[in-house]
């Protein structure tokens, strides 16, 4: 009985330990509009923030690409998603 209590409890606070989707849609508009603070060229020519695409566009045709770390979970654990890095970018 105490191995159920245990499996119980321990299971559900795992379960909480993803963030909500505006929670995380936030956490990766910080990330990106720091980067734009950062970059002046970004900031001066900022055309859209794609928060969707987790991309960046500026300038004339430019962008920065953003995509999340690989994950460092466990397969089958739930757990906060991995900051965003920069992919590539164009036109800097």
């Amino acid at each position: 009985m105490k191995k159920i209590a245990l499996s119980v409890l321990l299971g559900s606070t795992m379960l909480f330990a993803a963030l909500s989707p505006e929670h995380q849609n936030i956490k990766d508009l910080d990330t990106m509009v720091a980067y734009i603070k950062s970059h002046p060229k970004v900031a001066v020519t900022l055309r859209k923030i794609d928060i969707s695409g987790k991309i960046i566009y500026f300038s004339a045709g430019c962008k920065v690409v953003f995509k999340r770390k690989a994950s460092s979970n466990p397969s089958g654990m739930v757990g906060p998603a991995e900051p965003l890095e920069v992919k590539r970018t164009t036109c800097l």
